[in-house]
């Protein structure tokens, strides 16, 4: 059996790609997978200018509302912005908006979401709630929402987030928390897309 999984990003950094390009490998472990990682384009400030961008980000295919109603599993990622997902990635969302009014033809499909924060506040940013914004497009639209299993070590954590821990027990904790990941510096790696 043969399904369609599409990895859906928006970002202008490496970090979130390789993320996602990760995630896309995973996913191609699965047998019977037909993985294709897709960026959403910049509806809102345009393209124009490459060099906001990492190298090699404007080279991968682009997202369309079709692509994701041929998906059966859709991993869409965004950076986390005020603790919301980037409004790229919500305007794509607006597009997929009469999906709902057609008879829900999302209904069933698979949902998950990733993301990553960073900046001055060194990545508390609000990714769970970026994360469930995510979520609540899936639930809204009759998706199947697919979140990650949690770690042993949050089981047994005192507080279940990276918040209050020494920062030694913060950098061990964001590589293992939920699905996203923190940038701890502003340097900026290029990256390279696979399809």
């Amino acid at each position: 059996m043969v399904f369609r999984v599409s990895v859906v990003f928006f970002s202008k950094s490496a970090r979130l790609v390789t993320l996602a390009n990760v995630i896309a490998e995973g996913a191609r472990a699965v047998e019977g997978a037909d993985v294709r990682v897709l960026r959403v384009r910049d509806t809102i400030r345009g393209e124009d200018d490459a060099s906001a961008y990492d190298r090699g980000i404007l080279d991968c295919a682009v997202a369309t509302p079709e692509d994701i109603l041929e998906s059966d599993c859709i991993i869409f990622g965004s950076p986390t912005r005020h603790g919301r997902m980037a409004p790229e990635m919500s305007a794509f969302f607006d597009r997929l908006a009469a999906f709902h009014s057609n008879g829900c033809a999302l209904k069933g499909k698979i949902g998950s979401s990733f993301t990553e924060v960073g900046g001055a506040g060194q990545g508390y940013g609000g990714h769970e709630i970026c994360l469930m914004t995510f979520h609540s497009f899936f639930l809204q639209h009759g998706m199947i929402a697919v979140g990650v299993p949690p770690l042993p070590m949050l089981e047994t954590a005192p507080n279940a987030t990276v918040f209050g821990k020494t920062q030694s027990e913060a950098k061990r904790t964001r590589r293992q928390f939920q699905a996203s990941t923190h940038a701890s510096s502003s340097r900026r790696d290029s990256c390279t897309l696979e399809d």
